[in-house]
């Protein structure tokens, strides 16, 4: 009677050829997992640039020739994305995530920082007084804050100076003295 067994041989043989398929077959798997993983972020990363497209189009008449920042958190109270959005490994995306919007609507950029420096700030200032938005006689004084000037849309919200947002409460004296003094973070 003859042993009806796989010889070592054949044992060999089938090991190999199951270990070159698993060479040829895991890493296109694998490499379809990851690019559907990246065409989501890339899909997620879209709809929030839409979405900061949309509230440039809406808000344009205010914003357009200021380089602007809006968090997801502003998009999301405007009803522009929902407030679950995630991205591919399930985690929702953070509400202080930042996209910048290029003066003009012209380009977008996530995580984008609106790094600004106090002369920016001041010369908002400025316009904002050469706008007529306040008077003051000559040899006196006013101050205004810098969430005055972000509401008024002569700067972006979310500005930064580099390390961390700048506080909306810090205040800006005007002073008339037949031309214009503006002093950044000033007391009044």
């Amino acid at each position: 009677m003859k042993n009806r067994g796989f010889t070592l041989v054949e044992l060999l043989g089938v090991i190999i050829i199951l270990a070159l398929l698993s060479l040829v077959i895991f890493p296109n798997i694998i490499s379809s997992f990851f690019d559907v993983s990246n065409k989501l972020d890339d899909a997620t990363k879209l709809l929030v640039v839409e979405a900061a497209k949309d509230y440039y189009l809406e808000n344009r008449n205010n914003i357009e020739n200021l380089d602007y920042c809006v968090t997801v958190a502003n998009l999301q109270t405007e009803g522009l994305i929902s407030y679950d959005i995630k991205d591919s490994d399930g985690k929702v995306l953070p509400s202080d995530m930042i996209v910048k919007i290029k003066a003009h609507g012209a380009d977008y950029e996530i995580n984008g920082e609106c790094v600004v420096s106090n002369s920016v700030i001041r010369n908002a200032a400025r316009a904002y007084y050469e706008d007529g938005n306040i008077s003051i006689a000559e040899g006196e004084s006013r101050c205004i804050t810098i969430l005055t000037l972000q509401n008024s849309y002569y700067l972006s919200k979310n500005i930064s100076d580099g390390n961390q947002i700048y506080n909306s409460n810090i205040s800006i004296k005007l002073t008339n003295t037949g031309s214009l003094n503006v002093e950044f973070n000033q007391s009044c």
